[in-house]
This record gives C-alpha cells, sequence and structure tokens, in this order.
C-alpha cells in the first residue's frame, strides 16, 4: 500500500481520537467550572473523566477497525497509553489550579494542599501513577472489544454490553439508588442481543443454526466478563459501593474465584439462550422465496 493510501487511512482513525481526546479534556474542565461555579457536588461527580475514559476506550475499539486502525492487539498499546496519559494530564492541571488558587469548591484539590507545596507535590505525583492504573483498565477493556472482531456481528452488542456495564457501576458508585442504576440492566440487553444477533445474522451470511452458535457463545462469555471486570473493580476499589461485588463479606481472594467460574458457566448458558433466540429470529424474518407463477 502506498504512503498516500496509507495516510488515507489513518487520518479518519486519528479524527476519532482526538476526539475522544477532546471529550475527556471537556469532561475535566467542565467539572472544574461547574465545582467552581457552586454547582452541588451530587450533579458534578456524573461528570467523570474516568467513566468518560472507559468509555471512550469502548468506542475506538469498536468502530477504529473499520477506519483502517487497529487490526491487531499491538495497535492498541499506544491509544490506551495515550488516552490514559491525557485523563491523568488533565486532572494533573486542574488539581494544579485548584491547589494553587485555592478553590475550595472543587474536589480536585484537598485543603491540606493549599500552600503547601509538598503535599501537592505529592497528590500530583498520586494522580502520575494512576496513568498505570488507568493504562491497565483501558487495555483490558480494549482488548475485550477487539476480541469480538473475530465474529464481526458480535462487535456492536458486545460494545454495547460493556457501555451498560460501566454506567451502571457508575452510577452506583456515585451513590445512585440502585433501583435507579438498574435502568442501566445488561441482562436485558443481553437478551436484546439475541434479536439483534437473528435479524442482522442472516443478512451477513449467518445463515445456518450452526453458523449461530459460536457468536452467540461469545456474546454470552462477552457479557459475563464486563460484569467480571465490574466485579473485580468493585473488590479492588472498596471505597465505591455496588451491586456486584460487596469487599465487606471477606474472603475475597476466593469468592472471586468462585465467581469466575460461575461466570464461565453463566456466560455458556447465556450464549445458548442467545442462541435459542437468534435462530428462532433468523427462521421467522426469514425471506421466503416467491413460487413459480405467483404474481
Amino acid at each position: 500500500m502506498s504512503p498516500e493510501a496509507e495516510g488515507t487511512q489513518a487520518r479518519p482513525y486519528g479524527g476519532m481520537l482526538s476526539r475522544a481526546m477532546v471529550f475527556l479534556a471537556s469532561l475535566v474542565v467542565g467539572r472544574l467550572v461547574l465545582e467552581v461555579a457552586g454547582v452541588p457536588a451530587d450533579i458534578t461527580r456524573f461528570l467523570s473523566s474516568t467513566a468518560g475514559l472507559m468509555l471512550a476506550a469502548v468506542y475506538l475499539a469498536a468502530v477504529a477497525p473499520l477506519r483502517g486502525g487497529m487490526r491487531k492487539f499491538s495497535q492498541l498499546l499506544v491509544p490506551a497509553l495515550l488516552l490514559s496519559a491525557w485523563t491523568a494530564g488533565w486532572i494533573i492541571v486542574a488539581t494544579l489550579i485548584a491547589g494553587v488558587f485555592r478553590l475550595e469548591r472543587s474536589h480536585f484539590a484537598e485543603t491540606s494542599d493549599y500552600g503547601n507545596w509538598s503535599h501537592l507535590g505529592r497528590h500530583l505525583g498520586a494522580h502520575v501513577v494512576e496513568i498505570v492504573f488507568f493504562f491497565a483498565i483501558v487495555l483490558m477493556l480494549m482488548a475485550l472489544v477487539h476480541v469480538l472482531w473475530r465474529w464481526p456481528i458480535t462487535v456492536a452488542p458486545g460494545a454495547m454490553l460493556g457501555v451498560f456495564v460501566i454506567m451502571r457501576y457508575w452510577t452506583e458508585a456515585m451513590g445512585l439508588e440502585q433501583w435507579r442504576a438498574a435502568a442501566w440492566s445488561s441482562t436485558v440487553l443481553m437478551l436484546l442481543s439475541g434479536f439483534y444477533l437473528g435479524g442482522w445474522g442472516p443478512r451477513l451470511g449467518l445463515t445456518g443454526a450452526r453458523q449461530l452458535l459460536a457468536p452467540a457463545l461469545a456474546l454470552g462469555w462477552t457479557w459475563r466478563a464486563w460484569v467480571y471486570i465490574a466485579t473485580l473493580m468493585s473488590a479492588l476499589v472498596p471505597f465505591y459501593k455496588t451491586h456486584f461485588f460487596d469487599p465487606s463479606r471477606g474472603n475475597i481472594p476466593l469468592r472471586l474465584l468462585q465467581l469466575l467460574v460461575a461466570s464461565i458457566v453463566e456466560g455458556f448458558i447465556a450464549g445458548l439462550i442467545l442462541w435459542g433466540i437468534a435462530v428462532w429470529i433468523g427462521r421467522a424474518t426469514r425471506q421466503v422465496a416467491p413460487q413459480r407463477g405467483a404474481p
């Protein structure tokens, strides 16, 4: 492929990455401005750059291969690191501004940061270390979506399952009542994915029941993988309270192992249910060839 053709393919993907970076910067700046303006924390906390980073990672991994980018796993490394460092960098800038100018309404700087350069420096250093944490999480999320490109029909529902799990985790972590956060139900979306698979599968060449089995199982396990990632996050970050995992009950390693085994079994069962729905929808919507002599 000529350099000109490669450049043509790279530009749309670069534009997607740039828009994602603008989105993440806007979350940090917007939250700082709203906090300084006196908007209650119960509202501004939903402008989370961390949650935005996870959503941006899923978006890029799902759409970038269509624009000539990230077709190999190694191509995920640079975008994951760039997005992680970019997000942490804007958080550092907001923290520095809040600390230097004593913006007491902002959550970015702590009270002990005001006039204490050594404490502010340690605070900023902690955000630098967060880049490693962000990178590991972002790379894991992008890799999960990247695997789905083995069955392209699973990318859209698989990515949306991830979005729903991320949103439910974050809304619960931000203190929203669980009955409200349950609106982001990945279980309901998983069942709807069966209708999507059965409706679009035959149109993409998956005409037989056997051809729908692998994508259905992939979606079932993908759903449980998203939920298990949220479970791990709830276990590793205990100050966020979610329904995914309760660290206060103790025996965390054994419970996580048990949940991993259960997730594998549940994913297989969910995949079979999706397969049944997909086969049913595929047959129900199959076009019948007109008979001879029919008008």
